[in-house]
């Protein structure tokens, strides 16, 4: 298939060198599809409005465009290898479907201009169902400090009994810690909300005068862009920064799931879920495995792993448009749908914990009040060495 890029009569491209360059982005794109149709949309419904486009032609591509997502939706618009990725699909469809038209709509724009903005939709798009995920998490958090948080636990310090705690206390902690994730998380929705669309290959364009602050408007962004050099600098480093609140969420999920672990296990036995949360052994009758726990522990590492690749990939990228920029794609849209997968497994298994309320409570042994006795002594007036000393003797 002869490129959007490529002169007429040009040489083919060499099929070794396309299938590397090309990978899967292709197969990324068509996931990718509604947000680029979007962005389409608005830019010709801008070159309109700058008259490079006449209303017949405006409302030819909006038909296509529709056309093109009604297909997507059913499964039925797909997208070659040889296209190398949904910009050109989209625009092939268009003029071999609808003639002409179809190769003014690029007008103004690279395909990299495209990929920052549908990549930018995206982003707004599942950052927002993640942070409705944690806040729905800390909900359920609040209401199981309701319904048990006045059952005492021990609390640990290396890995020992150390002093008396409560289900409030534990639950509370990651309530609050998931709180102060949502404030990371609202300060790089406002970080993000903001429209490339414009700055075509990275320098901006100056001769058509494409109206910009219409596109930011059409596509619901806060504010425009305004530097095009940064807009294609943004380029991984947008979803780098995104991976990076969200990684102190799965921080906090890793080590819910790591507790968990511990304390379902039968020298424990503080907690447990339901039975369809668990799985068998295939050689072991008895077994009943919290493997979810041990997969949410897992996938933080998974997580953290796509992110460092991201940053690997742009940190020392030179300024301007770098093919590099296509290799984070994959990683980021991965991490996204990690971390969003493994925040609703993570309501589902906080709101359906079963505390075992005497066995947290005979865990709370006489010694776990061992500092309590040594201030009660130094509030009698002895210095605290010499009650430190007294008490520990009682039970040593």
């Amino acid at each position: 298939m002869k490129k959007l890029w490529d002169r007429a009569g040009g040489t083919n491209t060499n099929q070794i060198i396309e299938d590397y360059t090309v990978g899967v982005d292709y197969l990324l794109d068509l996931e990718l599809l509604p947000y680029d149709i979007k962005g389409t949309m608005a830019h010709a419904k801008m070159l309109h409005k700058i008259k490079i486009l006449n209303a017949k032609e405006l409302a030819t591509l909006i038909t296509g465009l529709n056309k093109i997502s009604s297909l997507w939706t059913i499964g039925k618009f797909k997208i070659e290898k040889s296209q190398e990725d949904g910009h050109t699909a989209i625009e092939t469809y268009l003029t071999e479907n609808y003639g002409d038209v179809g190769k003014k709509v690029h007008t103004g724009r690279s395909r990299n201009d495209q990929a920052l903005v549908m990549s930018r939709l995206f982003s707004k798009e599942k950052l927002l169902e993640i942070k409705k995920e944690i806040e729905n998490l800390v909900k359920i958090f609040k209401e199981q400090i309701k319904k048990t948080g006045k059952i005492n636990m021990p609390g640990y310090t290396h890995m020992q009994r150390a002093m008396p705690s409560s289900l409030g206390m534990w639950l509370g902690s990651y309530h609050d810690s998931l709180q102060d994730d949502l404030i990371l998380l609202n300060a790089t929705l406002q970080v993000i909300d903001q429209n490339p669309l414009g700055s075509a290959a990275g320098y901006g364009e100056n001769t058509l005068g494409l109206d910009r602050k219409f596109t930011t408007k059409e596509l619901n962004f806060k504010r425009v862009q305004n530097n095009p050099m940064y807009c294609a600098m943004s380029r991984g480093k947008f979803e780098n920064i995104i991976l990076q609140a969200i990684s102190s969420v799965m921080f906090d999920l890793g080590k819910i799931a790591s507790d968990l672990l511990l304390f379902t296990t039968k020298e424990f036995n503080f907690f447990t879920l339901p039975d369809s949360f668990k799985t068998g052994s295939s050689i072991m009758p008895q077994k009943k495995n919290y493997d979810v726990l041990e997969l949410v522990r897992g996938n933080i590492a998974i997580f953290n792993g796509y992110q460092s690749q991201i940053n690997n990939v742009v940190k020392n990228l030179p300024a301007g448009y770098n093919r590099d920029f296509q290799l984070t794609k994959e990683p980021y849209m991965k991490g996204m749908k990690l971390a969003l997968d493994t925040a609703r497994v993570m309501s589902l298994v906080v709101k359906n914990l079963e505390a075992k309320k005497k066995n947290l409570e005979d865990a709370c042994t006489a010694e776990l009040y061992a500092t309590d006795e040594a201030l009660k002594l130094v509030k009698g007036g002895m210095n605290f060495r010499e009650a430190y000393q007294q008490v520990k003797e009682k039970y040593y």
